[in-house]
């Protein structure tokens, strides 16, 4: 897919409509969470699980994943109360923000289209983002010193989460392409 005019507007109007926030709370050393620098695209080879009950958290760090089409796997939580929403394999996301705030990180996530949409943002960075970053922040300074939801505070939650998003454990990123 190219980068003209054409491109980019298809690219936006797949990615921006209907943005929802949805969380990923993890511990991460300092090496790993440095690594998240602004406008850096990412692919995670895995699926990704994040919740849409954001509220408080007990972790030093926070994905906020902005996306318009993760899967919605709540009918299949069977009484965890998760809010379970899953990226699928091979997704691709931005780095739009790592923001710290009182001991607290945020790591702010766009969730690329699945197709080859994706491309346009190697190259260009989006008037929206900005607006996106500011009203998120806000969000993130508001809630995460709140009490946690419960089941995002559970063993078998955090060690759902517990993995970099797009990065492996040795801190290098996997390929994009």
């Amino acid at each position: 897919m190219g980068t003209d005019s054409k491109h980019i507007e298809t690219a936006v109007n797949q990615t921006y409509p209907g943005l929802t926030m949805y969380v990923r709370d993890v511990n991460l050393p300092d090496e790993i969470s440095k690594k998240y620098k602004k406008n850096l695209l990412l692919r995670e080879k895995a699926f990704c699980d994040a919740s849409n009950r954001v509220m408080g958290m007990i972790t030093t760090h926070r994905y906020g994943i902005l996306s318009n089409h993760m899967a919605d796997l709540r009918e299949f939580e069977h009484g965890t109360n998760w809010g379970l929403h899953i990226a699928k394999s091979g997704s691709r996301f931005k780095v739009l923000e790592n923001y710290q705030y009182k001991g607290k990180t945020l790591i702010l996530l766009l969730h690329l289209p699945d197709d080859e949409g994706w491309e346009v943002f190697k190259n260009n960075i989006m008037d929206i983002d900005s607006d996106i970053v500011s009203s998120s922040i806000e969000r993130f300074k508001d809630k995460c010193f709140k009490e946690p939801v419960p089941e995002l505070s559970t063993k078998d939650w955090l060690d759902r989460c517990e993995f970099p998003v797009g990065i492996d454990e040795s801190g290098n990123c996997f390929a994009v392409e």
